[in-house]
């Protein structure tokens, strides 16, 4: 077993310690001959979910937590109904792991599916990141999009959840204190917050990555190429979205299972049954009742 661990980095809210706990046994399971370091950045974690995460320690793998004051963000733009200031935390990476020189940062809406070890071993040959770019057609309202953001139109949108970091050389970037900056200075244009501001901050200095290794769209992953990273990006495929026709939330269970938090399989399995009959969810301002995965009910919330 190689001893240096590869590291990865979080940004959690404390009720997504559950999720966290899945992907990090995915990542055991399909990187057996690897040892991990997690970084979790969090605002506030409690101590039963700290006790259950560090029950997975052991030879292969060690958490370390990490405050993050949540007020340097109070004032930045949530245009998204289901993102939360966490996701800011990742500008600050660099900086909170100062003894570190590379992570991987990943989201928690996602599952590894392969070995990771090609993916910590990238290259970056002279880049400060790399990341997998967004599959979007040439549409004229996204081309117009781009032009509000400054970001050229024939260059690569990028993905930001997930991306391998030179932490040494994000550091001596300024990278932290340039995305505050852009954040205060685009905040009114963005629409995919902290995902617009580290593509107009490091545009030119991202490497592009295969899809399989953050793959949002299995589809799109050429045929012969396993996925490593399988990311749920969209509402309807998120595991613990318990509408009729969800079906990743199988494989969810699966490494839930192998966690500390196995308590908690009965209650994924009875909310995805109760979904086959009835869901009842708000997107966009939009609150909507499903009937045997039939639309019954469709209302704007008040306010919204």
């Amino acid at each position: 077993m190689n001893p240096e661990p590869i590291s990865f980095s979080f940004c959690i809210s404390d009720n997504f310690s559950q999720h966290l706990a899945v992907v990090v046994a995915s990542l055991l399971r399909n990187t057996p001959n690897r040892c991990f370091r997690f970084n979790v950045l969090t605002k506030a974690i409690s101590e039963e979910n700290v006790r259950r995460l560090r029950a997975m320690e052991g030879e292969r793998c060690t958490f370390r937590f990490h405050h993050v004051d949540r007020s340097l963000f109070d004032k930045f733009p949530l245009p998204l109904e289901h993102v939360t200031q966490e996701c800011y935390y990742r500008y600050l990476i660099p900086e909170v792991l100062s003894d570190e020189q590379r992570t991987i940062y990943v989201d928690v809406d996602v599952i590894a599916r392969g070995d990771v070890t090609p993916l910590w071993e990238t290259d970056l040959g002279g880049k400060w990141i790399a990341c997998v770019p967004d599959i979007k057609e040439d549409a004229p309202e996204w081309l117009a999009y781009k032009d509000r953001l400054g970001l050229r139109r024939d260059a690569p949108y990028f993905l930001a959840g997930m991306m391998v970091m030179d932490l040494e050389r994000l550091r001596q970037e300024k990278y932290c204190e340039k995305c505050m900056e852009n954040t205060g200075k685009y905040h009114e244009l963005l629409a995919w917050p902290d995902q617009d501001i580290i593509n107009i901050t490091l545009e030119g200095q991202i490497l592009e990555l295969p899809q399989r290794f953050n793959s949002c769209f299995p589809e799109k992953v050429p045929r012969g190429e396993k996925i490593v990273i399988r990311h749920f990006a969209n509402f309807s495929a998120k595991p613990w979205c318990c509408i009729w026709k969800n079906k990743t939330w199988m494989e969810y269970l699966r490494y839930l299972l192998m966690t500390p938090y196995r308590d908690q399989a009965w209650r994924v399995i009875w909310d995805h049954f109760k979904g086959l009959f009835f869901f009842r969810y708000t997107k966009k301002g939009i609150d909507r009742v499903l009937i045997c995965g039939i639309p019954v009910i469709k209302r704007r919330v008040k306010g919204k």
